[in-house]
């Protein structure tokens, strides 16, 4: 049974790529620490709202007992703040140029050479860019603001595979999905970020000054869909047939549209509570489209999604405190391989948790499936 032990601290190393035109675009270390601190607090269920959860979930919403730091260490050895302030000449990161393609030009931030800043190694840190995003249009339409972008683990169908034989999980669309690992991050429009952000309202928008359009794209990282299944109104399928992949979620018809409707219940037959009445849309899930301020709680199954992404698709990512040991990761290059053992000391090549003894005297522990 692929249920994580949440009893353990998954601490997850940050790097922050401040990719500006203009000096407003370059936000303050304190606007990072403050995006920092929101990503801690909502990822272990310590957000001051989160006593506005509705009675009907509290039975679903946990702590996800996810951390995250900023790197204190670069890819190098050396010491970092975990910040890299890169101007460009570029005014705007546009999500797509050519709408008939399936191409995101947004992933031109994530290279120098292009106007962005080249990712730090994607194994080991979590990257964030933080830049201007384009206003989407489609044939001179103006279809609005996006705030953020992230794909899940490129690996994230084996991952999600090994989980699928014990629960329900997310079903990512291949055109959602990518394989260059350079790629793998999170981007987020520069208004969003933090709440104590000084041009968080440059984008005429204040539903999204308290820094959850970051707890939201991490989501996706961490493999997680939006709870309403991409439903999209008059194309397509219903939403209410379609699923998030997630058993403690309420299907919803469609995303919230920034509107904290407590009595939204766009679908039926959602009756799998305590209580055997069928329960409301969840505005409140961070995987929605809700005000900041409503946003509140992961649930247990979200949660269990992406502990078992992390151990399985995103491994290297943990750590076991909030602070990175470099020495470790320099002599990887040279470890030999001695054996693997179980956690009962025994050798093993079975799937699950095992250590991994190197010649280095590295000893490393792994989730091994049978992918490996």
């Amino acid at each position: 049974n692929r249920i994580s032990n949440s009893t353990e601290t998954y601490y997850i190393p940050v790097v922050f790529h401040i990719v500006y035109n203009l000096e407003y675009q370059n936000l303050p270390d304190s606007v990072i620490y403050s995006q920092i601190d929101v990503l801690n607090e909502d990822y272990r269920r310590l957000n001051e709202n989160a006593s506005e959860t509705r009675d009907e979930f509290l039975e679903f919403a946990g702590d996800a007992n996810i951390e995250f730091f900023l790197a204190n260490k670069d890819p190098n050895g050396n010491p970092t703040n975990g910040i890299v302030r890169q101007y460009t000449d570029r005014e705007e990161f546009l999500m797509v140029e050519d709408f008939l393609s399936n191409e995101l030009t947004i992933d031109e931030v994530k290279s120098t050479e292009l106007g962005g800043s080249d990712a730090w190694d994607t194994n080991r840190y979590l990257n964030i860019w933080v830049c201007n995003i384009g206003i989407l249009e489609i044939i001179g339409l103006e279809l609005g603001q996006v705030f953020g972008y992230a794909y899940p683990p490129v690996n994230i169908d084996e991952a999600l595979l090994e989980l699928s034989a014990t629960q329900s999980v997310p079903d990512w669309p291949v055109d959602m999905l990518t394989g260059d690992q350079d790629l793998q991050g999170v981007v987020l429009h520069y208004t969003t970020v933090g709440r104590n952000n000084p041009v968080a309202n440059y984008d005429s928008m204040s539903e999204n000054n308290q820094g959850k359009t970051a707890v939201h794209e991490i989501g996706h990282y961490l493999g997680l869909r939006h709870t309403w299944g991409d439903s999209t109104p008059f194309f397509g399928p219903d939403g209410c047939t379609l699923d998030d992949g997630i058993s403690d979620t309420p299907n919803a018809q469609d995303q919230a549209g920034y509107v904290c409707d407590f009595n939204k219940n766009t679908c039926s037959g959602d009756t799998f509570g305590t209580t055997g009445e069928d329960l409301p849309d969840m505005v409140e899930n961070y995987m929605d489209y809700s005000p900041d301020a409503c946003l509140n709680m992961f649930t247990n199954g979200q949660i269990n999604v992406m502990r078992n992404v992390l151990e399985i698709a995103r491994t290297d990512l943990i750590n076991d405190d909030n602070s990175i040991i470099i020495s470790e990761k320099s002599l990887d290059h040279n470890r030999i391989l001695i054996k693997t053992i179980d956690l009962l000391g025994r050798t093993t090549e079975n799937t699950g948790f095992n250590l991994k003894i190197y010649s280095n005297g590295l000893v490393k522990k792994e989730y091994l499936n049978k992918f490996n």
